[in-house]
């Protein structure tokens, strides 16, 4: 952590919220005043800024900088050589920021075993937890909406103060999750782990997921309460097709696979890695980009895998926009994804996907149109839909228009659109 007298110290200490001036003419609406917050980012500045244009934002509480110009000329520095994110149009004033977990895991994640980092990534959240609940306890919110693993004190503030709680779910329900994925974590810290997060479901007034697939495994373990998906957004003005001559049977380029991510166990690269061995042995030609940083454990006696792989590591979304323009296919075998953002992201440029049936995102495939869905954990499905890919090359060009389509119905626009609506049916008490 920073020296308590640094600027980032003090900047993450939490302050007074300006109240909005409200008229006694005002309606119910101009008056709620809603809490979002979240130790990282993932999608959690969108629906800060859905709550924004909506002017129900009172804090939003994160642990990236929603504005580089937040820091000095040396924090902007380090800033842009290992933050990927973007800049965002919330107020400056209605942002608290505290930095912990994306620090600890920007600097643990890929220095320390799974095993020990993990524990470390959740006190982190629970150090973000506690901050948050004494922004909470010094205000009045009529809702606030936060992350999982890093709600609970937040929750117990809300209640005291008559306060909605609203849980974002990044994953599946913690049973289905544990059936689909080991996590590396010492089995009484995993305990420990469990047992906050059913007392933060059990706090929750509603629970918002990104797909249709976390809220099936909510609603089959926690009944009473409701359950809302919203499915995440893409940027269609960043991400677009590359321009390509489908007509041409003398195209001659070699078929390239993207993977996007970390990649680990959970999200199928061992999977992948076998699949790639396979389809080299037959004598396929291809590549497989990797936009993130691979889990070497995975590659170990894997060499004939390594002569197809290219890994980029961790890349921000411009380079990202270049890597997926070279390649015709994404893959993501996951185990267990909620979503992956990365879906959408790939259709907006134009590519169709491979996905398994425990990607949330599969909800935009269509079975043959704009790409494959195949059972998580069988490697001799992936391996049959990436033979018929790169056999079938100009076939699956052709998917081209249809994947794009599908993406345009899933701008960030329109996920703001939804986040707000959902927000106020829940304030409504729908």
């Amino acid at each position: 952590m920073p020296h308590l007298n640094s600027p980032l110290a003090q900047m993450s200490q939490p302050e007074a919220i300006p109240r909005h001036t409200v008229g006694s003419s005002a309606s119910l609406e101009e008056r709620w005043r809603v809490l979002i917050a979240h130790p990282g980012r993932q999608h959690s500045h969108q629906a800060a800024l859905a709550l924004n244009e909506a002017g129900y934002l009172a804090c939003y509480a994160t642990g990236i900088p929603v504005s580089k110009l937040q820091f000095g000329r040396i924090g902007r520095r380090l800033l842009n050589k290992y933050s990927a994110y973007d800049d965002v149009a919330v107020p400056a004033q209605l942002t608290r920021l505290n930095m912990i977990s994306p620090v600890i895991n920007r600097v643990m994640a890929t220095r320390v075993p799974e095993y020990l980092v993990g524990p470390l990534l959740y006190e982190s959240y629970r150090l973000f937890d506690r901050w948050v609940a004494k922004l909470i306890e010094r205000e009045r919110f009529d809702a606030v909406i936060v992350y999982e693993n890093s709600a609970l004190r937040s929750f117990e503030a809300a209640k005291r103060v008559g306060a909605k709680c609203i849980l974002d779910a990044a994953s599946l329900h913690r049973i289905e999750a544990d059936q689909r994925y080991e996590v590396a974590l010492p089995r009484a810290y995993k305990g420990r782990v469990d047992d906050r997060k059913d007392m933060e479901v059990a706090l929750a007034d509603c629970i918002f997921t990104t797909s249709d697939l976390a809220t099936e495994s909510y609603r089959k373990h926690v009944g009473r309460i409701p359950v809302k998906t919203i499915t995440l957004g893409v940027d269609i003005d960043r991400f677009k097709p590359v321009v390509r001559d489908v007509g041409s049977a003398s195209d001659e380029s070699v078929f390239t696979f993207v993977f996007v991510g970390t990649a680990t166990g959970r999200k199928g690269f061992d999977l992948l890695v076998e699949a790639v061995e396979r389809l080299l042995q037959e004598g396929s030609s291809f590549k497989v980009l990797v936009a993130g940083n691979i889990d070497k454990a995975l590659l170990v006696g894997r060499e004939k895998a390594l002569t197809a792989i290219v890994e980029y590591g961790r890349i921000g979304h411009d380079e990202l926009v270049s890597v997926l323009g070279k390649a015709d296919c994404l893959l993501l075998p996951s185990r267990v994804d909620s979503f992956g953002m990365v879906v959408p992201e790939a259709m907006a440029c134009g590519l169709p996907v491979i996905v398994s049936d425990m990607v949330g995102a599969k909800q935009l495939v269509e079975e043959g149109r704009n790409g494959f869905i195949v059972p998580a954990g069988d490697v001799n499905a992936l391996v049959e839909r990436m033979r018929w890919s790169i056999k079938n090359k100009i076939s699956f060009r052709r998917m081209s228009t249809a994947a794009r389509a599908v993406a345009e119905q899933t701008s960030w626009a329109k996920y703001r659109c939804r986040f707000a609506a959902a927000v106020q049916e829940v304030l409504l008490g729908r």
